[in-house]
């Protein structure tokens, strides 16, 4: 017999898109009962079953728009109505994703990016820490932040983008921070911040726009100045300040 639970374990462990899918109620006549399960896949594949028929079908559609959330939720279902099933009883589906990782690019380990990665490993956020110095690095590694140095255009070419991938430019000079944003924002993304004055964000803006191959509609959706509107004025704050706005959008977009 399969472990749904150990697989959906495995999922949890190795970052790979799932939901778990149980019955913990029922009511009438149902094909499967109360803690049958099942795991959906991103592709939309499925492990075990609670029923088939119409209601495997609704569930695994409500399963895939929930697999890249970090939420639990219950959702009751009527076999005779909805699902047209002869049976006619009635369930409800527990659903838990397998919590995915985001990964977070920060680009620049100075005060505020070091203080960002320590932070942001506690929540969902796969941590990569980039400068071109490497005197700069943390003498003491961070568990759970992975950490690159060089040049900046020479690692563009080692990081993997996709559309869960976030953003963060605070590097110690502007020209790096818009050069950056411009490479990543021809890349699959989920954010891009830059740390930026309103005056400098204006400009940059104006620069990316300038540039033909970037598409409007993208830049526009680049967070200049970064950050939620706190009073805040230490590393530690501003680091908050953009770590809240990191989880905001990341919960906002995945959430249903």
């Amino acid at each position: 017999m399969i472990d749904i639970l150990s697989l959906f374990q495995e999922c949890k462990s190795s970052g790979k898109n799932a939901v778990l899918c149980l019955i913990s109620h029922s009511l009438g006549s149902t094909p499967r009962k109360i803690g049958s399960k099942m795991l959906v896949y991103a592709d939309g594949s499925i492990v075990g079953s609670i029923g088939g028929g119409k209601i495997e079908h609704l569930v695994t559609q409500d399963a895939l728009r929930l697999i890249n959330s970090s939420t639990s939720k219950s959702i009751d279902y009527d076999l005779g109505g909805e699902a047209s099933m002869q049976c006619g009883g009635k369930v409800s589906i527990y659903f838990e994703a397998a919590q995915s990782l985001s990964t977070l690019y920060i680009f620049g380990a100075g005060h505020i990016g070091k203080v960002l990665s320590r932070y942001a490993s506690d929540f969902s956020f796969r941590v990569v820490l980039i400068d071109n110095r490497k005197e700069i690095m943390p003498e003491n590694k961070e568990k759970g932040v992975r950490y690159l140095v060089g040049e900046y255009s020479d690692l563009f070419q080692e990081l993997e983008f996709d559309n869960h991938t976030f953003v963060v430019a605070s590097t110690h000079k502007h020209i790096y921070d818009e050069e950056i944003i411009a490479f990543c924002l021809q890349k699959p993304h989920a954010y891009l911040g830059m740390m930026a004055s309103k005056r400098k964000a204006a400009l940059a803006h104006k620069k990316w726009t300038e540039n033909h191959l970037l598409e409007k509609e993208k830049i526009d959706k680049v967070f200049a100045p970064i950050g939620v509107d706190i009073h805040c004025e230490t590393p530690e704050e501003i680091a908050i300040s953009v770590l809240a706005q990191l989880i905001d959008f990341k919960n906002k977009t995945t959430n249903f």
